[in-house]
Parts: structure tokens; C-alpha cells; sequence
């Protein structure tokens, strides 16, 4: 060797040169170093790897998260009762055959219906957090939660609210639960780590980890519209419903929704929605106010309210004897019983006894079954109105309809 020249490795006006001998040995090709050289810097890098570098799986962000949020997970099973009448067949054959006389009337027939669901414990005194769709109003409701550790409880429903599709539960425990502390929310920071835990088809206290992917979303679900939701690719299925969103530091970023699956024909996969945690922390705060008679509630917002309210109509259900009488013959809708002047309905020329049949492309046959839209109308929304108007001429009743276009203020 000359003086003054260098090899690999060797310090060149007092810094290091990095040697890609080091690397190459690794992939097992050749260098200028000998074969014990290799083996032990690739013992080097292995050893560091695993005694220096790498995180032991109790240690794991995600383990822990889960470890501490899980306790305050639960499953919620529902069960209510759904009654129908149904005409016995041995009074028709009866009515036919024999005119009648031996009726033994309607029966009532009680189906079951069950539904599977999750929720969160948000104090220690039982309050659980849930989607109304989980634990929805009915007669003779029964739920049933059972907590991680497989203790079970009878909850008794609270306050729900069907237009933000949440409900408020509680389980009377002689002994504090543990509780998710609502207080301390997620900023919510697109591409963040998000977890989801909770009871998908029945697999309890399942995690599954994803990223919040987006928020403003807007999902339609059957007759509901939901604005502001989450979205998220973690792995949200039925029964995940109601349980928790997380971050990496176990605070709320929402609340699972919905899954989509199908969009124009096509399968979908790693699309969920979760109502945001500020929203969730409102209806907490106000549902155990109203709860605890700390709040009054508010005046209940039906259809009748609002179509009043955005419309100036005043309406009511139309009984079949009545819709024969005022000349509908028998047809089902709302009966116009009073416009208020200078309304939207007033300037479209709706004149009281007028039956309104239809809002949009929904039929009108009751109050109770107009969809949840309506109460969701916004004002500066178009909606069209079919009605139909009766006029007697002598003993004659002419029908005559038609369709306005009705502003909501």
C-alpha cells in the first residue's frame, strides 16, 4: 500500500465514510471483510433490533389503549315485543259460509324482535352510552348488558334521541363500574390512529384498528339523514354499533354508527361512520340533566310541529269514517284543518278540509309513520305536496288533485 492511500473504512480528514461493505454483508454478498466481520455485524444489528430498538408487546401503544378502554366496553342485547292483529281464519270461513254469528275476533299475535348492540359506561354510577337504533323505544323492552368482565345487568332505558341516533341507558350496580371519562375527547386529527371496540355479530369485546379517514360526512340510513359523521377504514359490523371510537391515548373520537357495503351496485369495504364525540358529549350532558331534573326536557318536535311550523299547516290524521263522510271515500292521508295567513301553505293556495296524500315521493297516511325526514326539514327546502281536494255538486262528490311546491321558512 502506498503512503498516504486509504481503504474502506478508514477515517478521511477526520470523519467516518460510511462503508456499504456493512450493508452488503447483511444481504450476504461479497466485501472486503472477512466472514467472522459479517457475522457479527449482523449479530449487531439483530441483537439491537431486538434488545434496543423493538417494543415488547405489553409495551405496544394499541395494547395498552385497549387494556385500559375495554373495561368500560359493553355488550347490550334488546329484546321487545311486537304486536299485530290477525284476522282468524276460522272467522272467515264462518262469514263466508255461514253468514257470521260465531266470530271469535281478531288475535293478537306477539313476535319478538332482537337486536344486538354495544355501549360505553361514561360514569361509575351506570350511565352507558349507546345508538337509539341499539336500544330503540318500544313497549315491553327488554335489555340486557352484560360488561367485559361477564358480569350481567337489566338497564333500563332513559332518554333517546331518533334524529342524532342516540340513546342513554343505565344498569344499577351496587359497586362503581368502570367508565370511559367523556371529558377528555379526541381533537380528531385526519389519519390519526383510531380503534374501534365493541360486540360485532356477537363476538364480544372485539378491537378492530383503523385511521379517521374523514369527517363532514353525510350518510342517508332508510328514512334518517345524518350530517357530521366520522369516517372511518377500521372495521366496523353489526353489533359494533354504539361502542366506542378511540384514539391512541384512550380518548372518545365518536361513536359507531354504520357500515356501508354497497354503493351503485358495487361491495365496499373499510367505509364506517361514527357520530363525532362532541356530539355524543352534548347529549350526555343534557339526557342526564334532563335525567336527574337538573334540565326541563324540551317540547317534543313531531311531524305535526314542524309541518306546522315550515308550512302553516295544521293537520290531523283522517279516520276512514270521516274520509267517507267529507267525500274521500275512505282514502287515508292528513287533513288539512287550518292554514295559517301568510304562509307557505296560504301562498300556494292550500285551503282547509283539503287531504293531503303525499310529501315528496312518501305517502301520507298518518302522522306517526311520516319518516324522519320531515322532521329534519331545513328552512329554503322545496318540498312537494300532493293533495287532493272534494267538492260536493248535489249528490255527487267531484275529486280533484294536484301538486305545490311548498318552501320551508
Amino acid at each position: 500500500m502506498k503512503p498516504g492511500s486509504l481503504k474502506k473504512g478508514s477515517v478521511e480528514n477526520g470523519k467516518n465514510r460510511a462503508d456499504p461493505g456493512i450493508t452488503r454483508a447483511c444481504r450476504g454478498r461479497e466485501t472486503d471483510y472477512s466472514s467472522g466481520m459479517k457475522r457479527s455485524v449482523c449479530l449487531f444489528f439483530v441483537l439491537g433490533t431486538t434488545l434496543g430498538w423493538g417494543v415488547a408487546p405489553q409495551e405496544e401503544p394499541i395494547v395498552k389503549v385497549v387494556d385500559k378502554v375495554r373495561p368500560a366496553v359493553v355488550n347490550i342485547y334488546t329484546e321487545r315485543i311486537v304486536e299485530q292483529q290477525v284476522a282468524d281464519p276460522f272467522d272467515a270461513y264462518m262469514n263466508q259460509f255461514f253468514g257470521g254469528g260465531m266470530a271469535r275476533g281478531n288475535r293478537i299475535l306477539q313476535t319478538p324482535v332482537r337486536n344486538l348492540g354495544s355501549g360505553v359506561i361514561i360514569r361509575p354510577d351506570g350511565y352507558i352510552v349507546t345508538n337509539q337504533h341499539v336500544a330503540s323505544r318500544a313497549d315491553k323492552l327488554k335489555i340486557r348488558v352484560t360488561l367485559a368482565n361477564g358480569k350481567d345487568y337489566e338497564a333500563k332505558l332513559l332518554r333517546d334521541d331518533d334524529l342524532q341516533d342516540l340513546a342513554l341507558i343505565r344498569v344499577d350496580s351496587p359497586e362503581p363500574l368502570p367508565y370511559l371519562d367523556v371529558e377528555k375527547i379526541s381533537p380528531n386529527l385526519l389519519g390519526q390512529t383510531v380503534l374501534v371496540l365493541g360486540n360485532p355479530i356477537g363476538y364480544e369485546s372485539s378491537v378492530s384498528a383503523g385511521i379517521l379517514s374523514a369527517k363532514d360526512r353525510t350518510l342517508t340510513i332508510g328514512d334518517l339523514t345524518m350530517e357530521g359523521l366520522l369516517q372511518t377504514d377500521a372495521a366496523i359490523n353489526p353489533g359494533n354499533s354504539g361502542g366506542p371510537l378511540v384514539d391512541l391515548e384512550g380518548n372518545l373520537v365518536g361513536l359507531s354508527s354504520a357500515k356501508m357495503s354497497v354503493a351503485q351496485n358495487l361491495p365496499v369495504e373499510s367505509i364506517g361512520f361514527a357520530i363525532p364525540a362532541e356530539r355524543v358529549k352534548r347529549f350526555i350532558e343534557d339526557a342526564i340533566a334532563i335525567v336527574e331534573g337538573k334540565k326541563a326536557p324540551p317540547p317534543e318536535r313531531s311531524a305535526a310541529v314542524v309541518l306546522k311550523e315550515k308550512f302553516g299547516l295544521l293537520l290531523k290524521d283522517l279516520a276512514p269514517q270521516d274520509s267517507v263522510q267529507l267525500g274521500y271515500g275512505g282514502r287515508q292521508g292528513l287533513l288539512v284543518t287550518g292554514v295559517e295567513k301568510g304562509s307557505p301553505a296560504e301562498g300556494a293556495g292550500v285551503q282547509k278540509g283539503m287531504l293531503i296524500v303525499g310529501l315528496g315521493s312518501v305517502p301520507c297516511r298518518s302522522l306517526e309513520e311520516l319518516p324522519r325526514t320531515v322532521r329534519q326539514l331545513k328552512g329554503g327546502e322545496d318540498v312537494r305536496v300532493t293533495v287532493l281536494g272534494a267538492t260536493r255538486q248535489g249528490n255527487f262528490v267531484a275529486l280533484r288533485s294536484g301538486a305545490v311546491v311548498l318552501k320551508a321558512r
